[in-house]
């Protein structure tokens, strides 16, 4: 057979994979799509299927394919098939005595009335602020750095220190949604409102969907095991009308703009040309756009390691802590994966920021070939599913859910990243604000947990 069938059948082999786990993780086990094993199967399935499903269509280069998509066609069905086993693998991890074991060890917050709430805010808003000026000075100010566009995140790179201060804006104003939480005050509500009001602006005018989704999920995460459960009456038409919308944003932003009124005019243009372009502009990311992008990297290390290249064994597990230090403290730091595959694959980078995400089984392979996708697929379920189990065990404290949300919101770029996107990135950009401003607020930990009862 052709490398086409093979396809085929690998994608429906996926598709069998994926109902036969869902129909256990959501009907026997009575999880959720808020859950990290329903995050899990819904960006693992984001970021799998739209190369392999394109691949079947058409060969044709544009866009964010690959242009090595001939040569990978041959390995596009091992590694769809690789990516569907790590699914029942995850599954074992996620509901195995090892995670409630690691939840049980871990400490759970206190129920006692956080009194500093107002304080966590405005204190985690100053340092976002002075990081922020510190990032735009050589810009010219914060203004004229938004006014950059999308051109802004290239200023970011390598000075990820201060850029922190961006997500730690939206930490801040998750402890308004806390308050609200604790008390119900209509107060703490319109402030969260109008808070994320403004970080939403902002990240809109730098055009980072990224972030935006991940605002997007934690809030919903937050207010689903924090305030109210949300029904899937509403989720369905949300997420797609969110899913289109984020699409759209990606073919109208730009760069260079002279003013706010300069966004909203070359804005609205773009609309009006999207308005009238084919329909492919409301789907391009499952077709040529960022979906197509992380999984080229796996079938790349099908081709290459054990052959061309040499298994590094670890290597790159054991070093992802140091991308916790700062760029100016350890300049010499090796390339993350995602840099080291540009150069190795394509020559060198794009623009800085343009470029290849490495897909985190593409890791495992590149570690420990075929083993590699067993060990992270287990240690990945042993990993979340103890996060969902510390948050039972906690009882939905709203500490904890805070550091829940943001950990489980954060997965869908763990799938699409390096295992140094799961230590650094998550810490860095959330975990770090949540904590300090947990400090502040007053909150503190024990090490004895309440009786496990079944998640809710």
């Amino acid at each position: 057979m052709d490398s086409q069938s093979w396809i085929a059948i690998a994608v429906v082999f996926y598709c069998a994979t994926v109902i036969a786990v869902a129909y256990f993780v959501f009907v026997v086990r009575k999880s959720n799509l808020f859950d990290p094993i329903g995050q899990y199967l819904f960006f693992l399935s984001l970021f799998s299927l739209p190369l392999p499903i394109r691949a079947l269509l058409t060969e044709e280069i544009e866009g964010s394919v690959t242009p090595y998509l001939p040569t990978l066609m041959h390995y596009l069905p091992i590694s769809l098939a690789l990516t569907a086993l790590s699914m029942p693998l995850f599954t074992l991890g996620y509901y195995s005595p090892w995670a409630r074991r690691v939840a049980r060890a871990t400490p759970i917050p206190m129920r006692q009335p956080p009194e500093r709430l107002g304080l966590a805010f405005m204190v985690l808003i100053g340092l976002s602020v002075l990081l922020l000026y510190l990032l735009t000075s050589e810009a010219g100010g914060f203004v004229p750095f938004l006014l950059l566009g999308y051109s802004s995140t290239e200023q970011t790179f390598g000075r990820g220190y201060l850029a922190v201060g961006l997500p730690w804006l939206f930490v801040a104003s998750l402890f308004l949604l806390y308050g609200y939480s604790r008390t119900r005050s209509m107060r703490y509500l319109v402030s969260f409102i109008v808070a994320l009001g403004g970080v939403v602006l902002i990240q809109l005018l730098i055009g980072n969907r990224a972030m935006l989704l991940y605002i997007l999920l934690v809030v919903m995460i937050y207010v689903h095991y924090g305030i109210r459960p949300l029904r899937w009456k509403f989720l369905v038409p949300f997420a797609l009308a969110v899913f289109l919308s984020l699409n759209v944003m990606g073919t109208l932003r730009g760069s260079g703009y002279e003013n706010i009124g300069d966004f909203i005019e070359k804005t609205t243009a773009s609309a009006e040309r999207v308005s009238q372009d084919e329909a492919k502009n409301f789907f391009y990311t499952l077709t040529i756009g960022e979906f197509v992008v992380p999984f080229e990297t796996l079938p790349q290390m099908v081709r290459t390691i054990g052959i061309e290249d040499v298994p590094w064994f670890g290597l790159s597990y054991i070093r992802a802590p140091i991308y916790l230090i700062p760029n100016f403290l350890f300049p010499d730091r090796p390339l993350p994966l995602a840099s080291w595959y540009m150069e190795r694959y394509y020559g060198g980078g794009l623009r800085l920021n343009e470029g290849r995400q490495f897909f985190f089984l593409a890791e495992a392979y590149l570690n420990f070939g075929p083993a590699g996708i067993i060990i992270v697929a287990l240690f990945w379920g042993v990993l979340w599913g103890a996060l969902r189990q510390w948050l039972a065990r906690s009882e939905l404290h709203p500490a904890a859910v805070l550091i829940y949300a943001l950990s489980v919101g954060f997965m869908f770029r763990c799938i699409a990243g390096d295992f140094a996107t799961l230590v650094a990135g998550v810490t860095q950009q959330s975990l770090a604000a949540a904590l300090i401003g947990l400090l502040i607020a007053g909150g503190t930990l024990r090490r004895r947990a309440p009786p496990e009862r079944a998640p809710a």
